[in-house]
């Protein structure tokens, strides 16, 4: 027939055995890198292998430090600038921020601004600018950037996330303890703003006057639905804030220890003298695999829907109706598509 498709418009270039690989152990995290393009991944090869990972289990946060290249083009002062505000919070014991910290920021410890503060902090930045190695080496140069994230687990009714690795004809899938955007994070300038606020709450604390007691009258309002996700974001906060971080070592993806891992961890190892995998077995039929896949049916008018009638349920109508005695109309004949379900190896 002229215009029909030809077989060979989408012919099959390839098959694969597909295998699920046992759980492991360890967790399996995605990272993803959605600011940094494909072709300039965070690795040796590129000069900006991660220099620490670090995650909060418990609060469901990630974290990676990346070096920065100290070429002719980056601004040594911005660097050195930031590089002793994070040096001066860290001191002050505010060692992490934004939402990893729940928000929060420590208490200020007394006395410690007259042993921090320097009467010509402009100058002091002026001077480790000039001497730029030696201010690096002691770590008053903001010389690396943070990427972080909030994993994404699996939640009921939503996609299960798989990683698929490829060896000859065969494609092994491993089940994902979760997935991570890693986006931009500026410690460094939260940094400077929480020294300008702790030195505004100093000098408000010192020349402060001790006031008269007065009464007050406490007073609750109830906002009803505002008050459950209020409630649910004290508790994520409180959450972030109290769980600590658990540094990991860093492994390049060039590194053998790295490959030793996906070899060993990623791929369905078959003992040599065992029985064969189990075969995997569909627990829907063609109907119900259509039904799980299709979208949900909504009606415009808000009108509830009836649920269209599977072909055994409108085979037994048809039974009804010829155990009645009434004879029927004979129904055009439909062609036939062919169907198939496949198993998977």
């Amino acid at each position: 027939m002229p215009g029909a498709p030809s077989a060979d418009d989408d012919p099959v270039i390839a098959e694969y055995d597909v295998f699920i690989t046992k759980e492991i152990s360890e967790q399996l995290y995605l990272l993803q890198y959605p600011n940094r393009h494909k072709d300039l991944p965070y690795n040796a090869n590129n000069d900006t292998e991660p220099l620490e990972m670090r995650i909060k289990q418990k609060a469901g946060f990630v974290e990676v430090d990346v070096p920065i290249e100290l070429s002719s083009k980056f601004d040594k002062t911005k660097g050195v600038r930031w590089g002793e505000a994070l040096k001066q919070a860290k001191d002050e014991g505010q060692s992490t921020f934004g939402a990893t910290a729940g928000f929060d920021r420590m208490p200020i410890p007394r006395g410690l601004a007259r042993t921090t503060t320097s009467a010509d902090p402009e100058g002091d930045i002026e001077r480790m600018v000039e001497r730029f190695p030696e201010a690096n080496r002691a770590g008053r140069v903001y010389n690396k950037h943070t990427l972080g994230g909030q994993i994404l687990k699996e939640q009921e009714g939503k996609p299960m996330y798989m990683l698929g690795a490829f060896r000859e004809n065969e494609l092994h899938l491993s089940k994902l303890t979760g997935v991570v955007q890693m986006r931009p994070q500026f410690h460094h300038v939260d940094a400077a703003s929480y020294l300008e606020q702790s030195n505004r709450r100093r000098e408000a604390a010192e020349n402060a006057k001790a006031a008269e007691p007065r009464s007050v009258q406490m007073s609750i309002k109830s906002f009803d639905g505002d008050n459950v996700d209020m409630a649910s974001t004290k508790e994520y906060l409180r959450k972030a804030k109290e769980d600590t971080w658990t540094r990991l070592k860093y492994h390049d993806e060039e590194h053998g220890d790295a490959y030793l891992e996906y070899s060993e961890k990623l791929f369905l190892h078959k003992d040599a003298d065992g029985p064969d995998h189990p075969k995997l077995v569909s627990s829907l039929n063609n109907e119900q695999y259509l039904e799980a896949i299709s979208a949900p049916r909504v009606d415009p008018s808000g009108r509830t829907r009836k649920k269209p009638l599977t072909k055994k349920e409108m085979r037994n109508i048809d039974d009804s109706d010829d155990s009645d005695g009434k004879e029927k109309p004979q129904k055009p004949a439909k062609a036939q598509v062919p169907s198939e379900v496949v198993q998977v190896d």
